[in-house]
């Protein structure tokens, strides 16, 4: 629409100045006086003024304007042609605008404003009243049209009015019917809207139950949580769970709170028929019934009589037997109401199915936790840096299916005990207990608790575990555990404890092994010093180290002077213990972060990270000296030999800028060392 209006106005625009151009240029034409000319451009004037009107504002007044120029412009058009037939023609376009822009009032203003344009520029062009029967019907042949259009306008808009009341009525009649469909079925709709609630506070009461379970981390604790919520939701003074242990003989008070806390721990028996074969249930119910009734008379937060005490007993069953009994106490005037009383009924099958899972699930993760602590320990050599850090490491992993708040791992050395590991606050059990270190350690697992003889000896612990690291007939040590926090440690606990102290056992069984083949590997047969494998790995890390930040690098070679002497003179036997004694005297003139492995033969290489050739030539120094004043002994005992060394020193990077090369420039140095006489200490120093 606003399209159309904007290319209408487009067009009428178009056809005025279309028009006044022509005017314009008849009246050129015919050279017409001044006063023609100022009657044009008042004319042009006020179709211009009109056209700006009619965009801003859309009124009849306006329009009736805008038809009074227009009519007077193509009456001057008809003037101009010389009153052609074709002119009246052009009298029709201002009534069709007016009808689009105002309606039906348009219409009739331009119908009889366009028959009185006709009369007059008749008049005008004949100076005399127009008598012809042309321009009388022109004349009236507009007015009919005006009003035969505004009439026909006048009909649609109608015609449109009375399809919207239509519309409306019927909007009404649809409304109506909806409204007395929702009052017949407002009955209904309450029915089911008491249904749903009722099934809402069922989901809810459902929800409390599974809220309980996200919350406890132990048995214990679920059927704690599970009373109180209970006892809170359903305004009780007191609550108790019977469950039934493993024979389904003995239906046990498991938990109990508020006024029925004095029912733990009590128990319901029936030899002839066990609950797992489904009891008498309304026997059964009665006598918890009474029980409950009983403790809740005599509790001491309340003093009304019995008949004044109320009680719901719901039994749980599963799969055709009874799993337990949950029981609720009120003290409360009316007792509980019958929708309390439904909605706990309603809970039962929630109570079953969450016991049965929580069992289930107690079991289920009992025995994986014991699984991966197997694997565990069987994959624990792998998965630890190295040996040494293998029993703190036992220690977490044992800790993963017996808590605990105190652990020590001892093992055997030399007949005593040695701690190795430890966690929390206990003394060490080898001096806390002589009677562990007196002889052998046990070879019996031991449960020791608060009423034990020596139970202030490893406080703070109040329940303890010690268990043998037995391999075969050898005891290796033992591992402790200790609580501080109930539960105590009981008899299955210890006898899960043995099986991991077992498997533990054979973990640092291997890990001896491996630890003694790595020893081997790495170390020379005779002297216990790195053997030149080892001393080449080392040396190249440290070559890379050097490369990539510089840092300095010194190598001192060594060779026993006339070792082949004493090989000769006393035999090889005497040869391979001097050697053992020099690398003694090595290792206590040396630091402990310089490598001293054995190059071959009567050859010591000593590798010393982050030193300089001033450095490694005092080091060389000390050694030279050492090894003069000392008197090494012979295989009976006696003092025999006194030795010299010949040393080669070369440092990265007083030696040379490449320390790849720091090995063969240390062995030119001992070469020049042996040259000039031995007994001495040559530096190799870069002289480029």
């Amino acid at each position: 629409m606003v399209y159309f209006n904007y290319n209408a106005g487009s067009n009428v625009w178009a056809l005025r100045l279309a028009g006044a151009v022509y005017l314009g240029s008849v009246l050129w034409a015919r050279g017409v006086p001044d006063t023609a000319w100022g009657a044009f451009g008042a004319l042009a004037l006020g179709a211009l003024a009109a056209s700006l009107l009619e965009r801003r504002w859309r009124t009849p007044a306006i329009t009736g304007v805008a038809l009074l120029f227009d009519n007077a412009l193509v009456g001057a058009l008809a003037w101009a042609i010389g009153g052609a037939a074709i002119a009246y023609w052009l009298f029709v376009l201002p009534l069709v605008y007016a009808l689009h822009r105002s309606g039906a009032a348009g219409g009739w203003l331009g119908g009889v404003l366009g028959g009185v344009a006709v009369y007059l520029t008749d008049w005008l062009r004949t100076g005399a009243l127009p008598t012809e029967a042309t321009t009388l019907s022109w004349a009236g042949g507009l007015v009919g049209l005006g009003g035969a259009l505004g009439w026909l306008w006048q009909r649609r808009v109608q015609a449109a009015q009375d399809a919207l009341l239509e519309e409306a009525a019927r909007a009404i009649e649809q409304s109506e019917a909806a409204e007395r469909r929702i009052r017949e079925s407002y009955r209904e709709l309450a029915h089911h809207y008491h249904r749903l609630e009722e099934h809402l506070t069922a989901l809810q009461d459902a929800a409390e139950l599974l809220h309980a379970l996200q919350q406890a981390r132990e048995p214990e604790s679920l059927l704690h949580i599970l009373l109180e919520r209970l006892r809170a939701r359903f305004g009780a003074s007191g609550a108790v769970i019977y469950l039934t242990d493993e024979t389904g003989a003995v239906l046990q008070a498991a938990h109990a709170i508020g006024a029925l806390a004095k029912l733990e721990k009590t128990a319901f028996t029936t030899p002839v028929r066990p609950f797992q074969k489904r009891p008498a249930l309304q026997s059964l119910v009665s006598q918890i019934r009474a029980a409950v009734l009983e403790i809740e008379r005599l509790a001491e937060a309340h003093h009304e009589s019995v008949d004044q005490s109320d009680a719901i007993v719901v039994p749980l069953m599963g799969e055709g037997c009874i799993l337990g009994v949950v029981a609720l106490t009120t003290c409360a005037p009316n007792g509980f109401s019958p929708e309390v009383r439904t909605r706990v009924r309603a809970l039962a099958p929630h109570l079953s199915a969450l016991l049965t899972l929580v069992d289930q699930m107690r079991l289920m993760s009992a025995r994986l936790a014991e699984t991966q602590t197997l694997y565990e320990l069987e994959n624990l050599l792998f998965s630890v840096e190295s040996p040494r850090a293998l029993p703190q490491r036992a220690l977490a992993v044992f800790k993963l299916v017996l808590p605990y708040e105190h652990a020590q791992l001892l093992l055997s050395s030399d007949k005593h005990l040695e701690l190795v590991a430890q966690e929390g606050a206990m003394p060490p059990l080898h001096t806390a207990l002589p009677n562990l270190s007196q002889s052998e350690p046990p070879v019996q697992a031991c449960l020791y608790d608060v009423s034990h003889t020596q139970a202030e000896a490893f406080a703070p612990a109040t329940s303890l575990m010690i268990a043998p690291l037995r391999g075969g007939v050898r005891v290796h040590g033992l591992i402790a555990l200790g609580r501080t926090e109930l539960p105590a440690y009981n008899a299955l606990d210890l006898e899960l404890l043995q099986t991991l102290a077992f498997q533990l056992t054979s973990v640092l069984e291997r890990a001896l092994l491996l630890s003694d083949l790595e020893r081997l590997a790495v170390t020379d047969g005779l002297t216990g010093l790195y053997n030149y494998r080892h001393f080449q790995e080392r040396y190249r890390e440290e070559v890379n180290l050097c490369r990539r930040y510089h840092h300095p690098l010194a190598i001192m070679l060594i060779d026993l002077d006339g070792f082949k002497q004493v090989n000769d003179t006393y035999g090889h036997l005497e040869g391979d213990y001097l050697l053992v004694q020099l690398a003694d005297v090595l290792r206590n003139t040396l630091r402990n972060t310089e490598l001293i492995a054995r190059y071959g033969g009567d050859e010591f290489v000593v590798l010393m990270p982050s030193t300089n050739l001033q450095g490694g030539v005092a080091a060389a120094n000390r050694v030279l000296q050492t090894v003069r004043e000392t008197l090494f002994w012979d295989t009976m005992g006696a003092p025999r030999f006194r030795i010299t060394l010949s040393i080669g020193v070369a440092a990265y990077p007083n030696s040379t800028q490449n320390p790849v090369e720091l090995l063969e420039k240390a062995d030119e140095a001992l070469e020049t060392a042996k040259r000039g006489g031995r007994n001495r200490i040559v530096a190799s120093e870069n002289i480029a």
